[in-house]
Order: structure tokens, then sequence, then C-alpha cells
């Protein structure tokens, strides 16, 4: 199936920067004052600022990948106001790795025309724990979160199908019991556990509000408010009638020990990644790993290459932070 795309028209800077608009216009338009950083996470709209900011400043648009060498990204800086987005693709989390992020953070205090620069909201986190990066830029803005009414448009207005909207049951208990298997005196039986139905939690939760405005504000829910998340849930949940309990991101139905939480957090900071540089860093489970994230909705590993799926950012956010991965 392919994602519906985001179209960088229908949302306003508004919705994404809130309170952060008019310091993102002040940036931009003022006097130099140093370079800015645009903050986001992986489809949630940061594109969509760099896109706007080098409109305003009739500047270069330059995008970094992980085969961006230091003298190309120093190089990037040169001849007047620029934009640059995949600054999080300038290192790896490996001896010797920073060196590329080093010499362009070294360029860019000493440019003296507008630079406008895109991280992934997760690299910058690790970056300004481990390096203090925050403090290479005088100005620095966050792409937010966007509410069910503002979901709902970008949904509409990124999308031609128009559902049935229908109304959940309720009679459902939220309280189920489910069989788990444990190993007891090195015997493996299965045991009864009572567990919460979501679905039954959430037909309570909505069931005060009209179909269409509890579909939605599930949506917004379920995506964390990220409009390229909620983009691809909706592709991937909605069919001719849609119920709010029919709206869920991709699950992987298992706790992540630490190792397969920190290679599914490389996958959420670098929004895409080689495979054969992930291998090295992780080692031999690696082609296990993907192939549950894969199997889950949450990545995709083709031709050499491992790239994060817009549905799988909320549960790869929820299960790398349960483990405390920076």
């Amino acid at each position: 199936m392919t994602t519906t795309q985001l179209d960088a028209g229908s949302v306003g800077l508004s919705v994404l920067l809130g309170d952060d608009e008019e310091t993102f216009g002040r940036a931009v338009d003022g006097p130099t004052t140093g370079p800015l950083a645009v903050i986001g996470s992986p489809f949630g709209g940061r594109e969509t600022v760099l896109a706007r900011a080098a409109d305003r400043l009739d500047a270069r648009h330059v995008r970094f990948d992980a085969d961006t060498n230091a003298d190309d990204a120093v190089d990037a800086l040169a001849g007047g106001p620029v934009v640059v987005e995949g600054c999080h693709h300038l290192f790896t989390r490996t001896v010797g790795g920073f060196r590329p992020l080093s010499r362009f953070l070294d360029a860019l205090a000493e440019t003296e025309t507008t630079a406008v620069t895109g991280w992934n909201r997760f690299a910058w986190s690790y970056l300004d724990a481990v390096r203090g990066i925050e403090t290479v830029f005088p100005t620095h803005i966050e792409v937010g979160t966007l509410s069910g009414e503002d979901i709902t448009e970008v949904v509409e207005a990124n999308t031609t199908e128009r559902p049935t909207f229908l109304r959940d049951e309720t009679d459902e208990s939220p309280l189920t019991v489910r069989r788990r298997e444990v190993t007891v005196a090195n015997r493996t039986v299965s045991v009864p556990v009572p567990a919460l139905d979501r679905k039954a939690i959430v037909a309570r939760r909505t069931e005060d509000l009209d179909p269409k405005t509890a579909t939605f504000e599930r949506l917004a829910a379920v995506s964390d408010g990220n409009p390229g998340a909620a983009l691809a849930i909706w592709e991937r949940c909605v069919d001719d009638e849609v119920r709010p309990t029919g709206i869920e991101a991709p699950d992987l139905d298992a706790d992540l020990d630490r190792e397969a939480a920190f290679c599914l957090r490389i996958v959420l900071s670098t929004e895409r990644v080689d495979r054969g540089t992930l291998t090295d860093r992780i080692g031999p489970r690696t082609p296990r790993l993907l192939g549950q994230f894969a199997r889950a909705g949450i990545v995709t590993s083709e031709d050499g290459t491992v790239r994060l799926q817009p549905a799988g950012v909320p549960s790869a956010v929820a299960m790398t932070e349960r483990r405390g991965v920076l």
C-alpha cells in the first residue's frame, strides 16, 4: 500500500508552530542573529516548516542524507541564505562518528548569512544530552502536535475517501481475561491473566461524542498529533466505514529488551539508515529484529536501506521511551 503523503500546503505554520510562529518569523525575516534550528518528529511537519523558510528567504534548500560527508556539509553553507534539511544524518553513534557534525557546527558558527537547519527531535535530544548542541543555536523552535480538529482538517485536505462514521458499541466490559505462557520450575504453563480491553475503553471514552468527532479524536490520540503518522494510520485503518475503535497504530505486541529498543531508537532518530551500518552497531540480531519491526509495519528494509514508516512512529516512540533509551 502506498502511504498518502502530507501536502505541505495543507497545514499552516500557526498549526505546526503554535506560539513559536512569531519566533520563527523574527528569526527568518529579521536581522541575522545566528543559525536557527527547526526540530520535529519524523513526518510531523518539519519539512513543511523548512520549505516555508526557504520560500520566505528565497534560499537554497539542501537535503543531507546518510552519504553526506563533512566537506559537502560545510560547502552547503556557502553562498547566501540556506535551508539545510536532515542535519541528524551528520553523525553516527560510533567511535569517530561525530566528526562530520563537529565540522558542520564549527562552520555554522562562522556563517554570517541566515542558515535554517532541520533536525529530528530524537536525534536532537540525544545530541543535546551528550554534546550540548542547544548552545550552538541562539534560536530553536519545535514543531508541535496537532489537535483532533487540526487532524480532521489535515486528513480531509489530503484524502478523497469520505467513509461512513459509525458509533461504537459500549456493552463490552473493559476488563477481559487472556492466557499467558509462563515458566514455573522449568515447565511452561498457560495461566489466565486479567487485562484491559483497549477497544472497550475507547468506546466508553467516546460514547458522548458524535462518531466523526470521536474517530478523529481517537486518530489524534493514537498518532500523538503527528500529521504524517495520522494520515498513514488513517489509510491503514479506514475503509467504507469506520468506528473510533477501528483506529489503531501498528504495535509489536511484545516488550522489547534494551538492545532491541536501541536498534529501534536508531531508526527512529535517523528515519532512514543503511542496513550495514545498523548491523555493525547492533550485531547479529539485526536481521531478526528488522524482520520483527517490518512485520509489525514499523519499518521497511529494501535495497540495503531501513526506513521508518509514518504509521509506526507512535509505537516506536512509546517502546523506546518505555525502555529509557536516549
